[in-house]
């Protein structure tokens, strides 16, 4: 699979896992990508990076989950998933998208 094939397929299935509120579109999508996980780095939550290449470029995928309640307050799990695409240090496209559950 060429770049923008890659790329599309990345952005598609984030978009899927935003409007069906679960991980499961992104994630596949990821492992189809052959992107290596660099290890869930979240302290109060899930924080985590995708990594692989394509075309000489570095594609990243960052998974990060957030419980936003609070005593007296419950408030929702923040998800977001973004996609960026990057030749050395200059991010060349990014996207991000995500949901509450």
């Amino acid at each position: 699979m060429g770049l923008i094939q890659t790329i599309s397929a990345l952005k598609a299935s984030i978009d899927k896992s935003a409007e069906e509120e679960t991980d499961s579109a992104w994630n596949s999508a990821v492992q189809t990508a052959g992107l290596q996980s660099q290890g869930d780095k979240g302290d109060m939550g899930i924080d985590e990076t995708f990594v692989g290449s394509a075309d000489g470029l570095t594609i990243r995928v960052r998974h990060t989950c957030r419980d936003t309640s609070r005593p007296f307050a419950m408030g929702p799990d923040r998800t977001r998933v973004r996609l960026e695409v990057v030749d050395g240090d200059k991010v060349l496209d990014s996207y991000t998208n995500g949901y509450e559950s």
